[in-house]
């Protein structure tokens, strides 16, 4: 039978393996399990280092259990932490949640499913919950661009979403600071619907962005999608991007509200608008945030059938996206 790893015996071996931790500990938070600093007056330092990115193409399971790929380009050291990490710290003691997801939303009422194909795009969570979905679902939620592929990170993938500090990508990839309470970082920029809809988790976001839809102004039709939000220094931020295709105005996103900068949505929205010679831009943008709000009383209507756990929780989801909608007070010049 093997010994399962106990935190610091994991830690060190990691720091063997060429990576970094410091002052850091795994513990119960609102969240759930996520990373602390053990004493919050010192610097947290965590680093993996670049032989402990593995490349999501050479990971796979075996009767359930994670493992290496034979062919992974990895030694042998450091197969074993990684499958040894796995079983005592993430997939062993943490799929079980993907899991009970997949099949809470599998066995929802067709109304509620259709809904969540469309218009939400929530399909990742419309699969069959068999193994290898579940296996599939997890290993997703866990794993960060790096160098021009996807990677598992383990230790760092242990920080729950919040906005304390970036992912440090770079030389390996890691979480640095001094931190009051728990380390949250940051995933990706996501309104709370994306936030479920990639992660399957309710979680407070400071900006909505509109789900993916067309609707008809006098000139044409405008098309949103729901791209990445890219916030380049050099660019206005939560500006999409635009392209027009005939009499089709098509931005890449588009931001509804924003609780730091309630003037800003529909600023942007009035300077596209403007530079498309398009008119009438206020009440295009009032049309559009209806839409939208329509449709998340409608999730919030029909998840009432559903599972109470599956069923609380998008309505936790609604409510946040509907809090951060609301928050477009006024326009401001960009």
């Amino acid at each position: 039978m093997r010994m399962a790893l106990s935190w610091d015996e994991m830690l060190s071996e990691l720091r063997a393996l060429g990576g970094t931790a410091e002052n850091l500990c795994l513990r119960q938070g609102p969240y759930g399990r996520g990373l602390f600093a053990i004493d919050p007056a010192k610097p947290v330092r965590l680093r993996v280092p670049d032989n402990l990115l593995l490349d999501l193409r050479h990971l796979g399971f075996v009767d359930g259990e994670f493992r290496v790929a034979p062919d992974a380009p990895v030694g042998e050291r450091e197969r074993r932490f990684h499958e040894a990490y796995q079983r005592d710290f993430s997939w062993g003691t943490g799929h079980a949640e993907a899991e009970e997801l997949l099949k809470l939303i599998h066995a929802a009422p067709p109304g509620l499913r259709a809904l969540l194909d469309t218009p939400f795009n929530a399909y990742l969570w419309l699969v069959e919950p068999t193994p290898h979905a579940v296996q599939q679902r997890y290993l997703g939620t866990r794993v960060i661009r790096y160098k021009d592929r996807w990677t598992v990170m383990p230790v760092v993938e242990l920080a729950n979403h919040g906005h304390t500090t970036p992912y440090e990508v770079g030389d390996g990839v890691g979480l640095s600071g001094v931190f009051e309470d728990e380390i949250l970082a940051e995933y990706q920029v996501c309104d709370p619907w994306n936030m479920f809809a990639k992660w399957g988790f309710a979680g407070a976001e400071p900006v909505a962005m509109s789900l993916a839809m067309g609707i008809q102004d006098k000139v044409g039709e405008i098309v949103i999608e729901r791209a990445a939000v890219d916030l380049a220094p050099d660019k206005v931020p939560f500006f999409p991007e635009v392209k027009t295709e005939g009499g089709k105005l098509v931005l890449s996103y588009m931001m509804l509200g924003h609780k730091k900068y309630p003037r800003l949505a529909r600023g942007i929205f009035r300077r596209i608008m403007r530079d498309a010679g398009r008119p009438d831009a206020d009440e295009t943008f009032d049309r559009i945030q209806h839409v939208n709000r329509t449709q998340f009383l409608k999730l919030a209507a029909v998840s009432e059938d559903a599972d109470p756990a599956l069923g609380r929780l998008l309505r936790s989801v609604v409510r946040l996206q509907l809090e951060a909608m609301s928050c477009s007070i006024g326009a401001r010049e960009v």
